[in-house]
């Protein structure tokens, strides 16, 4: 290879580098999901990572989309355990979600298939009740 190849792939890598660093650091959000941090422990959901975590204790709503889901949120130091509960009456499976403190859990649209939805995390919101 010569050089102009060589410099070519180098620019590429390092431009390449730059964007992932500049996204991390313009949306950290996207990074923020820590679903693997809420586990049983003992019969309790508790935070099993080292870093404060906000929870979602949720049930799947009957014939709705997912970001209609019923959810309870709690923010979980390390160790601790859920002590929120849904309405017994609810149908619909449990679920739990969690994101590295501030970032709330959030249902968001798949990027490659609109009727899709994935789990992720959102910047907190001061009007909403959840937690900041």
């Amino acid at each position: 290879m010569n050089r102009r190849t060589l410099a070519i792939i180098a620019g590429f890598i390092g431009f390449s580098a730059l964007a992932w660093i500049g996204t991390r650091l313009a949306y950290p959000e996207r990074t923020a999901y820590a679903g693997h941090c809420v586990s049983r422990v003992d019969g309790a959901l508790a935070n099993t990572c080292d870093v404060p975590v906000v929870a979602a204790l949720c049930r799947e709503a009957d014939g709705t989309r997912r970001p209609d889901d019923d959810c309870a949120f709690q923010t979980l130091a390390p160790g601790e355990a859920f002590t929120a509960t849904l309405d017994t009456a609810l149908t619909g499976r449990p679920y739990t979600m969690a994101c590295n403190a501030p970032f709330v859990p959030r249902w968001k649209v798949s990027n490659s298939n609109s009727n899709l939805f994935q789990k992720g995390c959102r910047k907190p919101d001061k009007t909403s009740g959840q937690p900041a």
